[in-house]
């Protein structure tokens, strides 16, 4: 597929290569393009995985999820982006709570300044020396309850407070991560995400599988974390993941 790209002139497709083609060698396309391909399909698989998990878990929240689905849409075909779908407040509010919770994404993204800066970095009146290399560990900022009070909740209300109300949340919420280095396909996953739980919920109800560990994905491993209301991740970069295992009913009473 690169090199198909690559052998077409730099116009023939309004993409990221038309923009960069000019300061990124043939290395560099190659390594970009890897990356996303796993920032683009990992890290959305394991969010869906881990609503499905917490959806589960939590049935007041799941009945409150199904009931907006099934009462915003009249049949199957409706369900697409637009605006019905973003007017699913309950559904975004679940789909950040589970964000928050177990970002796909949840280790230190290291950034380092660069040695032809003149100068040393400033941040929040802390000077960091060029070379020093600076981070922000998006599980423990997701899980500090100064910015998110019963850190271990999954409660996907805290979301629908107003913006002044839970500004201080807001701005601490960073699964992907923010400023000029934050994910380009943020609006595309939020979509994704989106369209698979709504067309799930239209189609099937779906509960935890009974057998045992199906919902524990590897809790009693040495570096899992050791409460069973959470997601497992096991962090390598973007994260991997065991279960959980459910059971899916069709809906006979569904329209399509």
């Amino acid at each position: 597929m690169i090199k198909h790209r690559l052998a077409e002139p730099r116009s023939a497709k309004h993409d990221l290569y038309s923009f960069a083609a000019d300061q990124l060698s043939q290395e560099d396309i190659w390594s970009e393009a890897a990356v996303f391909l796993i920032g683009g399909g990992d890290t959305v698989a394991t969010a869906m995985t881990a609503l499905f998990f917490y959806m589960a878990r939590n049935r007041e929240c799941y009945r409150k999820l199904a009931e907006e689905i099934r009462s915003s849409f009249e049949m199957r075909t409706q369900i697409k982006g637009g605006a019905k779908l973003t007017n699913c407040k309950y559904l975004r509010a679940c789909i950040d709570e589970c964000l928050r919770m177990s970002p796909p994404l949840a280790s230190t993204l290291w950034r380092e300044q660069r040695s032809q800066d003149s100068g040393n970095i400033v941040v929040d009146g802390h000077m960091v020396p060029r070379g020093t290399r600076v981070g922000v560990n998006t599980y423990s900022l997701h899980h500090n309850p100064t910015y998110f009070p019963e850190p271990f909740k999954f409660w996907p209300e805290r979301w629908l407070a107003s913006r002044d109300e839970n500004r201080t949340s807001r701005e601490a919420f960073a699964p992907f991560s923010t400023g000029s280095r934050g994910c380009a396909g943020k609006a595309m996953a939020y979509l994704e995400i989106s369209l698979v739980m709504a067309t799930t919920l239209w189609d099937f109800d779906f509960e935890e599988a009974p057998v045992k560990g199906a919902m524990e994905g590897g809790i009693h491993q040495r570096f899992s974390y050791q409460t069973s209301t959470e997601f497992q991740l096991h962090d390598v970069f973007v994260s991997s993941h065991d279960g959980p295992y459910l059971i899916f009913r069709p809906r006979t009473h569904s329209v399509t």
